[in-house]
Order: C-alpha cells, then structure tokens, then sequence
C-alpha cells in the first residue's frame, strides 16, 4: 500500500520477525484479510511452508483481533500452540510456515524505518540481492523445516568464471557493473518460488525449495545459457562473460543443515572448474 496513505494515522499490522520477509509491514486495512501463498492472499507469505489461503485475521464488532486457521498443511501457532481460533493481543506473536509475525499498532514512519532495517539486513549493497547470511538463513529455515515434510531441498553455487581477468583488464567498476547484470539475470531467468543470493566475492547461491535435483539442474542450465548469450556494455565495450554451476539436493543423502548443503554444491562447482568451466555439474 502507499505509505502517503497512512499520514498521521496510526494502524493495526502484521510485522515479518522471523523468515525471509523480515521486516516487512502488512498493514490490517481490511475487516478479514488472508494470509496465504496465493497471490491474490491480502498477507501474502511466498514459501512452500505457507498454505494458498492458511489463516485469516481479522476484527470482529468489538475491535478485537481474532486469528484463524483456515485448514492449513502445516498449522497456525501462537505462542508455539496450534490454534483453530485465537484473540490476538497487542505485541502478541504467531507463526504461519516458517514465518513469525508480531501483531503491532503502527503509522507510516514506522514503516518507513522498518524498511531500512530490512533493506539493511536482507541485501547486498552492490547488486540488490540477498546477502550471504540472509540466503544462509533462510536455506537452513527451509531444510528444518524439510525434516517433518519430507521435501527436497537443492541449491546451486554459481561461479563467474575468470572474473579477476575481467577486474584486471576493464578494472573494477566493469567487474561490480558485470555482478549486478548477473544478479539481475538470475533475477528475471528464476522462478518466482526460487530465492538467490551473492555469497561472496563473484558466488552466488540459488536456493529451489521443493525441488528434484534433475529439476534444478533444467533451471541452472537455462540460466547458464542465457549468461553466455548475454554481454556487459561498459564504456563503450561489450564484456562477455560465463558462469560454472555445482547443483547439490537433499535427494543425495541426509542433509544436516545449511553448511553441509553449500559444501556439496562447492564440490560439484569445483569439478565444473576443473572439467573447463561453463558447464553445470550436479
């Protein structure tokens, strides 16, 4: 919603404390609003974790805030009890999936600062993607959360490759104006459920949440294709570049947790390097 909207009024709202939209403010601007997976869901919580329409919230004629468990897979928790109706109180908290939400009466500047500290926390400065320990997080909230669904888990390390030539011969603005195009490819070649982030230096890990490894592998290999057709412009030049992808999945043994995952995916990526780089190996 629009900000200018909220000028001087303070309003009821869902904060995002735990999970891959932390910070973020869902303001309660309706009598009921759902919250959900589904796109047309008034709280909408994009994870595999989530139901299409889980819970709703809403205020009865007494102004008091009630939650509702809408037949969800995996449950509506307040206070780590599963609840089919409850009265939401001022600061009261509530999980939906692998989100936690904090019930919090809220104007516009609030939510003006509660979007700084999530752009803060979330991304990285230079390409806008999720930074190394915001990606981390959330692939280990997902692989916990796999143990009691039994859903695959697979995540892809992406490489570019020769990326100190290009810094040495075009320097170093050409090498973060190569990044942020890479990270902006990722971005448009992914699907909306798959999440992404710089995990360091010219890395990137993708994380495919409910997914077969040989799946994972159709979408890496689209987004390697698509690198290599793909040049930089920069001052005046055309830099073409390519990346090497190493693909591991839950599929292959048991995962323990985020590091042993990224491990995995390192191996593979490693062995695409030394096979001659632009491949994807899984």
């Amino acid at each position: 919603m629009d900000l200018n909207e909220l000028q001087g009024e303070r309003h009821s709202a869902c904060i995002v404390i735990e999970g891959e939209q932390i910070g973020r403010v869902f303001y309660l601007m309706k009598q009921s609003n759902v919250i959900g997976r589904s796109e047309d869901a008034d709280i909408r919580l994009d994870s595999a974790t989530v139901s299409r329409r889980h819970a709703v919230i809403s205020m009865d004629q007494g102004n008091r805030i009630l939650l509702r468990d809408l037949g969800s897979s995996n449950g509506t928790y307040v206070n780590a009890k599963r609840i089919t109706e409850a009265e939401l109180g001022e600061g009261a908290i509530f999980s939906i999936g692998i989100y936690k939400l904090k019930l919090a009466t809220l104007s516009r500047h609030d939510t003006a600062f509660f979007q700084h500290l999530r752009d803060g926390a979330e991304r990285d400065g230079l390409t806008g993607a999720y930074n190394k320990g915001f990606i981390t997080g959330l692939l280990e909230m997902m692989i916990a959360s796999s143990r009691y669904r039994e859903r695959l888990i697979a995540v892809a390390m992406v490489d570019i490759d020769r990326f100190k030539d290009i810094n040495d011969t075009y320097g170093h603005v050409a090498g973060d104006t190569v990044l942020k195009n890479i990270a902006a490819l990722l971005g448009t070649s992914l699907r909306s459920a798959d999440r992404f982030g710089r995990f360091g230096g010219e890395e990137f890990l993708i994380v495919f949440d409910g997914t077969a490894i040989s799946d994972a592998r159709v979408i890496s290999e689209r987004i390697r294709r698509v690198v290599m057709d793909h040049s930089t412009e920069y001052d005046g030049k055309s830099i073409a570049v390519t990346i090497s992808i190493g693909i591991a999945s839950s599929e292959e043994g048991q995962v323990v947790d985020a590091e042993s995952l990224i491990r995995m995916a390192d191996e593979k990526l490693y062995t695409a390097k030394r096979s001659g780089r632009n491949r994807t190996v899984s």
